[in-house]
C-alpha cells in the first residue's frame, strides 16, 4: 500500500468550499452502472479499492501487522455500512450551497425521477418488544393485525444525498452488498429524523416489524461497539502519527470496497472539524463513514466530495 507522507497542518476553518460531491448520478437507470465504472476518470482502474473479502492486515501499514484487530473493526463497520439508491430529486433543493455561491448537487434535477446511488451507515437501532403501540410499517398500517413487536433502524448520510423528506420517502437501503452473490435485504420508505444541510448529514429512520433482521443488525451494532472502543484505547496516541484513514463504500453501486490512505489537513471552527485526505473515493462514496485512526471521529465523519484541496468529509463535531 503506497502511503503519503506530508506535513499535516490544523487550521482555522473559515471558508472551505465545497468541490464535487460524489453521489452517482444514473441518469440513464442503473443500467449506467456498468458504463460509469468502466469510464471512471477519477480512478481508472479502481486499483485502490479493496474487495471487502480481500481485506487483510498487509494493507495497513506495517505497524498494525501484529494483529487483526483494526482488520476486524473494519469489517465490523462495514457490516453497518449500507447502499443507498434515492430515486427522487426534491422540488426546494437550494441552488447554493449555504452561504456560497457554489452550486448546490442536483439542484437542476430538481423533480425528476434520476437516481442517485451514495453509501451511509446504521447510526442506531430501537426494539420494542414490550410496547403498547404496533409497528406502523407499510405492511403493519395495512393489516388487520399490526405485530406489537417492532423497531426503528437509523442510518446516516449525507443532505446532498438524501435532502427531504420527499427524497427519504423514494430511498432504498441495501443492507449486506457485501459482493454480487450476498443475500441482501432492502428497506424502502424512509423518513428524515434530523439533517443538517450547511454541515452535509442527515439521520434517516424506518420503522420494521422483521425481528430477525433487527436481532441481526443490533448484534453487528452492539459488535461493532465493542471493538471501536478497544481500537481507540489501543491506538489514540497514533493518530497524528500514522494519519491512517479508512473508509468502507460502494463506488459506482458497487459491491463494498475498502480504501486506505491519510487524513492531511484538519479544519476547525466553533469545536467542528473537516478533514481533507488521500483515501480513494469515487462517484457513489457519497455518506460513507470516514475513519481517522485513534482520533474520536470512527462515526462522526461522513465522505462529501473531492475538490483542488482533496477529498474531504462533513463538518462535524470531533
Amino acid at each position: 500500500m503506497k502511503m503519503f507522507h506530508t506535513t499535516i497542518k490544523t487550521h482555522q476553518m473559515h471558508k472551505f468550499y465545497p468541490g464535487s460531491h460524489e453521489a452517482e448520478m444514473c441518469y440513464g437507470g442503473e443500467a449506467d452502472l456498468h458504463r460509469h465504472v468502466l469510464g471512471c476518470k477519477k480512478n481508472p482502474g479502481h486499483k485502490d479499492f479493496i474487495p471487502l473479502k480481500d481485506f487483510c492486515r498487509h494493507h495497513l501499514p506495517p505497524r498494525y501487522h501484529d494483529d487483526d484487530l483494526l482488520v476486524e473493526t473494519v469489517k465490523a463497520q462495514a457490516a453497518i455500512t449500507v447502499q443507498i439508491k434515492t430515486k427522487f430529486t426534491s422540488l426546494v433543493r437550494p441552488e447554493f450551497y449555504p452561504g456560497t455561491q457554489v452550486s448546490y448537487p442536483c439542484h437542476a434535477d430538481r423533480g425528476s425521477h434520476v437516481i442517485r446511488m451514495a453509501t451511509g451507515r446504521v447510526y442506531g437501532i430501537v426494539k420494542y418488544t414490550q410496547s403498547d403501540t404496533t409497528c406502523q410499517c407499510m405492511e403493519c398500517q395495512v393489516s388487520d393485525t399490526p405485530s406489537t413487536v417492532w423497531g426503528e433502524v437509523y442510518v446516516m448520510t449525507s443532505t446532498h444525498v438524501v435532502f427531504d423528506e420527499s427524497e427519504a420517502r423514494r430511498t432504498r437501503c441495501v443492507f449486506g452488498f457485501d459482493d454480487t452473490a450476498s443475500s441482501v435485504v432492502n428497506l424502502d420508505g424512509w423518513n428524515i429524523s434530523s439533517a443538517d444541510v450547511e454541515r452535509d448529514w442527515c439521520v434517516l429512520k424506518r420503522v420494521t416489524c422483521d425481528l430477525k433482521f433487527l436481532n441481526e443488525l443490533d448484534t453487528m451494532w452492539r459488535r461493532f461497539d465493542y471493538l471501536r472502543g478497544k481500537v481507540k484505547n489501543k491506538y489514540w496516541n497514533l493518530s497524528d502519527v500514522d494519519k491512517l484513514t479508512i473508509i468502507v463504500s460502494h463506488p459506482h453501486g458497487c459491491p463494498k470496497q475498502v480504501s486506505v490512505g491519510q487524513w492531511t489537513h484538519r479544519y476547525v471552527r466553533d469545536g467542528l472539524t473537516k478533514y481533507t485526505y488521500t483515501t480513494c473515493t469515487c462517484p457513489g462514496s457519497s455518506g460513507s463513514t470516514v475513519y481517522a485512526n485513534g482520533l474520536n471521529g470512527w462515526l462522526s465523519h461522513l465522505h462529501c466530495g473531492s475538490s483542488v484541496q482533496g477529498n474531504y468529509s462533513a463538518e462535524m463535531w470531533c
